[in-house]
């Protein structure tokens, strides 16, 4: 699941997905409309991607929006 997750923000590079789209592109679209599955993939992943997890440069959450996968970053 958190590969498929990578590959989708992989994809879609700077750009901000809704959870809703990452749980299509993630091919997890038997979940609820209200679904934290995402999120709890994304702190998954966050220790083994970012330098400090609790100040993600690569995985930023967008309030309201959803999250951007950054490619490029310090």
């Amino acid at each position: 699941m958190e590969f498929d997750l990578l590959a989708a923000f992989a994809r879609n590079p700077n750009r901000t997905l809704s959870r809703e789209r990452l749980l299509d592109l993630a091919h997890n679209r038997d979940t609820e409309p209200f679904d934290r599955s995402i999120d709890v993939r994304i702190a998954r992943i966050r220790p083994k991607a970012e330098r400090d997890p609790c100040k993600p440069q690569i995985i930023k959450p967008m309030h309201g929006a959803g999250y951007t996968f950054h490619a490029e970053h310090d």
